[in-house]
């Protein structure tokens, strides 16, 4: 019993400190990368927190999953669908092998 209240509070914890960080940023370049799922993130997630609260950290598909997981078990509501959404746009945007954040959008031209 002990150990899963302590798991728990180290779990809040330590997303707190990946996250608080980018949360507080107000620039345009604290903004979620457009891409299929972007709004989904968006209405589900900002239920409980700001949806830019995933800036800071990057994780594999399956431990994106794992905190749509437990997040859910908190009770985030959202259909399956939405949340298989959401964890597919986490694993795109912030994948764990890529170290830099997101591009900036660019307004106005193409690059190639």
């Amino acid at each position: 019993m002990l150990r899963t209240v302590w798991n728990r509070g180290a779990i809040l914890v330590s997303v707190f400190f990946l996250c608080a960080g980018p949360s507080f940023a107000g620039s345009k370049a604290s903004q979620l990368p457009d891409g299929p799922g972007k709004a989904t993130v968006e209405a589900v997630c900002s239920g409980c927190h700001p949806a830019t609260m995933v800036l800071g950290h990057r994780d594999t598909k399956e431990g994106w999953a794992q905190v749509v997981s437990d997040m859910v078990a908190k009770g985030a509501n959202g259909t399956d669908a939405e949340f298989n959404t959401i964890i597919n746009y986490l694993a795109k945007h912030f994948p764990k092998n890529s170290s830099s954040k997101p591009a900036a959008k660019h307004s106005g031209s193409k690059t190639s």
